[in-house]
């Protein structure tokens, strides 16, 4: 692991404004990018902090818990780019079609979106916008907003890693996956626990998000047999997105928590 490889992983995952690598450094990079796929789950705390410090910001306003919610869902999105949220139009419009494999996968390539792919946005971000509200009104935030981008982050990773990609030819995830092996998904996996663990030991009611990864396991395994057995840069952000939310359900429904 290395400074370069983090550079990469934060600049494709993140707006963070970051200075260029040397272009020789970049050559020397090509057909192994998929080792920066070790510092994902990092970079979802990274953002995780990122958004925390959103939340000690808008304590001090007097805006109502719905209104917070919905800025800390706008810097959600602006940090990240809304990097995700196109794979989830793409991936509803093509899993939810009751059509063949090869016109799912035409369907993740067009520029167009269809009906499912805007019903799927409008319930990933109206959930979150409605479960970060709960949670800001509860003073509950904070764990969700580090854990839910951990995990969501984590996924992408082990999607990447067990699926082959299921488009042949140059493509953008396919290209980002190049030279990612079980050493990245067990790096990855040990600072995801790590941090989980880190996190568990004050309140271990927090453990309950780990349902979240789990689901996003099968949801992945059901999205692969829809395409024939393998993945696409869509589906990596669909999980991500879908990974997140339901770490934001379960914090919701873990009501009986006493938060600090």
């Amino acid at each position: 692991m290395s400074w370069r490889e983090l550079h990469l992983a934060l600049t494709f995952l993140t707006t963070v404004p970051l200075p260029d690598l040397p272009a020789e450094a970049l050559s020397s990079f090509r057909g192994s990018t998929g080792r920066a796929f070790a510092w994902y789950p990092l970079v979802g705390l990274l953002i995780g902090l990122l958004l925390a410090g959103g939340v000690w910001l808008l304590v001090w306003t007097p805006l109502g818990a719905a209104v917070q919610a919905g800025l800390l869902l706008l810097l959600w999105v602006g940090i990240t780019g809304g990097l995700h949220l196109d794979g989830v139009m793409d991936s509803c419009d093509a899993l939810f079609a009751p059509v063949s494999v090869e016109r799912r996968l035409a369907i993740l390539k067009d520029v167009h979106t269809g009906a499912f792919g805007v019903i799927g946005l409008f319930f990933v971000l109206g959930l979150k916008w409605a479960l970060l509200a709960d949670l800001v009104e509860r003073s509950a935030v904070w764990p969700a907003l580090l854990l839910a981008p951990l995990w969501g982050r984590w996924i992408l990773v082990w999607a990447a890693q067990r699926f082959p990609y299921a488009r042949t030819g140059k493509s953008l995830g396919g290209a980002m996956t190049a030279g990612l092996s079980r050493r990245e998904l067990g790096i990855a996996t040990l600072f995801a626990l790590l941090a989980q663990i880190g996190l568990g030991v004050w309140q271990p009611l927090l453990f309950g998000v780990l349902f979240a990864p789990l689901a996003g396991l099968l949801l992945a395994r059901w999205a692969a047999g829809k395409l024939g057995g393998g993945l696409t840069g869509d589906l990596y952000g669909f999980l991500c997105e879908t990974t997140e939310l339901l770490a934001l359900l379960v914090l919701g429904l873990l009501g009986g928590i006493k938060w600090l």
